[in-house]
């Protein structure tokens, strides 16, 4: 049976409520905050097409991008932290960065990360996350209904996503305004998210 699951309005609120809360925030303008918050606002820019793809029903697409939002956020948080000048220059060129695991590592030594969940999101989730963005066999399963080729995604895992979303979404407004020494902003954010998830 093909997958049918309705989003509820209050995810495109939400994602509205938090482009606005750092709609024109001022930031310094040095390489090292332009590189770390253009890869935080590419992360909420995947969280917002999250929730568009959800919205039209294009599940495949909706989950292929929670490990780009991930990565994303992982890259600007470690440039915004942990990158040396020389490393925010080469990246700022189009070097890579360091591989995933070393940027966590290195992100888990600061007090922000310290409790290493991103560590324990990467260990649960990483390979599901490459299975949905590179068309894997865990993302081909949910396109077989046993009568056609159509999404049969779990409305479960569904959420799942769009909790996911809304999480590093969130997240990476609050890496913005700590970019932008505005406490108020990251403080506003977290209290919204806590009130959102139950957390």
């Amino acid at each position: 049976m093909a997958t049918t699951f309705t989003l509820d309005s209050s995810a495109s609120d939400y994602l509205n409520w938090l482009g606005r809360s750092i709609h024109e925030c001022a930031l310094p303008g040095t390489l090292r905050v332009r590189v770390a918050a253009g890869c935080l606002a590419i992360a909420q820019d995947h969280h917002h097409a999250i929730v568009v793809l959800l919205d039209h029903s294009l599940f495949a697409s909706s989950f292929a991008l929670v490990r780009c939002e991930f990565e994303a956020y992982v890259r600007g948080e470690w440039l915004a932290l942990c990158a040396s000048d020389v490393e925010v220059e080469a990246f700022s060129k189009g070097a890579e960065p360091p591989p995933m695991g070393k940027m966590l590592e290195a992100l888990e030594k600061t007090p922000a990360f310290a409790e290493k969940i991103l560590s324990r999101v990467k260990a649960n989730s990483w390979s599901a996350m490459c299975a949905y963005t590179h068309t894997g066999g865990l993302h081909v399963q949910r396109w077989g209904t046993g009568d056609a080729i159509e999404p049969s995604y779990d409305p479960d895992e569904v959420q799942e996503v769009l909790s996911f979303a809304e999480t590093f979404g969130a997240l990476a407004v609050v890496g913005v305004a700590y970019l932008a020494n505005n406490d108020e902003i990251a403080e506003d954010v977290l209290t919204k998210f806590k009130e959102r998830t139950g957390k």
